[in-house]
């Protein structure tokens, strides 16, 4: 584990920090193509020759984004076209943007081939028989070792062979692997696949597959198309190896764990609400001092997530890491409440900060973890998520309110945010940015002017969010085009599709955003939750001091995230961290709402 972990970061620094080790993938005039479902890369290292040789000598790497439709032969293997995120409404175009450019492509397989290719049966694409520019064969895995021993002996010099899996034995969202894709010719170094798509070595999306033949084959990539060609990066075939075992084992972590994590986080809330219950009815300081402390301690789950999850943990053992973790804090904050009773809320303003800064800075950290980047379902590869949205937001506002900070610090921090959250090159991630250019600005109003205003706030956040398109849109249009990610390539797209491209993003965001808030019953809890406290703090600062004070800080995190949640596809998880912080304090100050007694 650990050779396999060096391997992963020597590779990483190198795929980040320098593109001169990448070489594009070579030309070929002919190209096969043997597609074999049902695989992962465990398995196919287990087969026999030519297996071997061919993982040996080839530029290997893992697939991600398939569509698990294609088990029953009814969706598209990649989108040359919209990038629709739908299993069936859009049909493949590549036979026919093959065929548009004179290349002739021919089959020997099955219904998946023609879900790959957009044809059906009733439309041949065999055209000149064994000399087709594109040969696409179908396989199983019992009959894939024959099918590449006969294709590898007679294959010319000027010819590449793909070896493609779509899918894995397993399609279910939370027991679907990466699968092996492999590159193999004379031409053709050993190494890893990478790509723009994923910045993850090894890593590559289902969308390049399109774009990369086109480059082999030397013919145009058209506009519309959502992945970027695959470049190589040459290695050891050692160490390409070690490096897809570490990976294929990492990107499962995240699933795996999950379940455990949701125990632990459940019975931290459980204890919270009952301590709460049993301060209120019963004052005194050593009540409100364990209270204190497992609120702090579930205050800290999203920070304690970023950090566990990097660990070789799994199962059993993660959720005893994330119950350390939050135990440690939790212990420190009852000493300090026991001590002074007002350590508290400052202990809560440093885990808020800290939380803040480990969501926007610590981007290496995001990847397969429980707060995003699940790399077996290709929702996102790289960048900052929208959990990290719902962090960075609530996070800073909380750490505003409750810390001293130095005014020209905040001003500084308010005007980076959104951008780094915005840029290709850093947390990629436009929706995150207007959240965070609203919720800080509606902070600004009402955490920084003596007598803020609804309508000078409104004022704030349409400046603050025109801004930030305005910045970003002058930024992106610098950046090269396969450097470009999430709003630099809604850009680009409008400049080669036209208004066509922001409408079609717009429609799917809407569609997403249905989509993944009525996926499961949580979902309506976490808002019925949220729109509780937008409705009842308000309220109660009415009547009691606490809740008075705090309330600038809060309404700040209501618009900010009720922002995200209709700027975001899945802006349920924005909504979810921030009620993280919202539900924490919430806790904290409602014992100061009863008379406070020492007996």
């Amino acid at each position: 584990m650990r050779n396999g972990f060096a391997v992963w970061l020597a590779v990483g620094v190198v795929f980040s920090l320098s593109s001169s080790a990448m070489m594009p993938v070579p030309q070929a005039r002919r190209l096969i193509v043997v597609v074999c479902d049902g695989l992962t890369f465990p398995m196919l290292e287990r087969m026999g020759e030519p297996i071997p040789k061919l993982l040996r000598h080839s530029a290997i790497g893992l697939l991600s984004g398939t569509s698990a439709s294609l088990q029953g032969r009814q969706g598209v293997y990649v989108t040359l076209g919209s990038g629709r995120r739908q299993s069936a409404s859009e049909r493949a175009s590549l036979a026919a943007w093959l065929r548009r450019h004179r290349k002739t492509v021919q089959t020997f397989g099955d219904g998946l081939l023609f879900a790959i290719l957009g044809t059906t049966a009733k439309e041949p694409v065999q055209q000149r028989g064994q000399n087709a520019d594109v040969l696409f064969v179908a396989a199983s895995p019992g009959t894939l070792r024959q099918t590449l021993r006969r294709l590898m002996a007679t294959m010319p010099a000027d010819t590449c062979l793909w070896l493609l899996v779509p899918n894995s034995p397993q399609t279910g969202w939370s027991t679907r692997r990466l699968t092996p894709i492999v590159l193999f010719g004379k031409s053709v170094p050993t190494g890893l696949l990478v790509s723009s798509t994923t910045r993850r070595a090894g890593l590559v999306s289902s969308v390049d597959f399109a774009p990369t033949l086109f480059t082999q084959l030397g013919i145009p990539i058209p506009p519309e198309v959502t992945g970027a060609p695959m470049h190589l990066m040459p290695m050891d075939s050692e160490r390409a190896l070690a490096m897809l075992r570490w990976l294929d084992e990492r990107s499962l972590r995240p699933l795996r764990n999950l379940s455990a994590y949701v125990v632990v986080i459940v019975a931290v809330i459980a204890l919270a609400l009952v301590t709460t219950f049993l301060t209120v009815l019963h004052p005194t300081l050593f009540f409100r001092s364990v209270q204190s402390g497992i609120v702090v301690g579930g205050m800290s789950i999203p920070l304690a997530l970023f950090l566990v999850a990097q660990l070789p943990f799994v199962g059993v053992s993660a959720a005893m890491a994330l119950s350390a973790f939050i135990l440690l804090i939790a212990v420190v904050a009852f000493f300090r409440t026991l001590h002074n009773p007002m350590l508290a809320w400052q202990l809560a303003g440093w885990l808020c900060s800290a939380s803040a800064l480990m969501a926007l800075l610590g981007l290496p950290l995001y990847w397969a973890t429980p707060l995003g980047h699940y790399p077996t379902t290709g929702w996102r590869y790289f960048g900052i998520t929208n959990s990290g949205i719902g962090i960075v937001l609530a996070g800073t506002i909380f750490a505003w309110r409750l810390l001293p900070l130095p005014r020209k610090l905040v001003v500084v921090w308010c005007l980076a945010a959104p951008l780094l959250m915005g840029s290709s090159l850093w947390g990629a991630n436009f929706g995150g940015a207007l959240t965070l250019a609203t919720g800080l600005a509606a902070a600004w109003e009402w955490l920084a002017t003596d007598q803020p205003s609804w309508r000078r706030g409104l004022g704030r956040m349409a400046l603050a969010f025109l801004a930030v398109v305005f910045v970003l849109s002058l930024s992106e249009s610098w950046l090269p085009a396969d450097q470009r990610a999430h709003y630099g390539q809604l850009l680009w797209r409008m400049q080669t599709v036209g208004v066509e491209a922001l409408t079609e993003m717009v429609g799917r965001k809407l569609w997403l955003l249905w989509t993944f808030t009525t996926a499961m019953p949580l979902n309506f809890v976490l808002l019925t939750a949220f729109a509780t406290f937008t409705v009842g703090v308000p309220l109660l600062a009415r009547r009691f001091a606490v809740f008075k004070e705090l309330l600038p800080a809060f309404l700040a995190t209501f618009i900010g995230a009720w922002a995200g949640f209709c700027l975001n596809d899945s802006g349920i998880e924005v909504i979810g961290m921030a009620l993280v912080y919202v539900g924490g304090v919430f806790l904290l100050a409602l014992p100061q709402c009863y008379p406070f007694s020492d007996g």
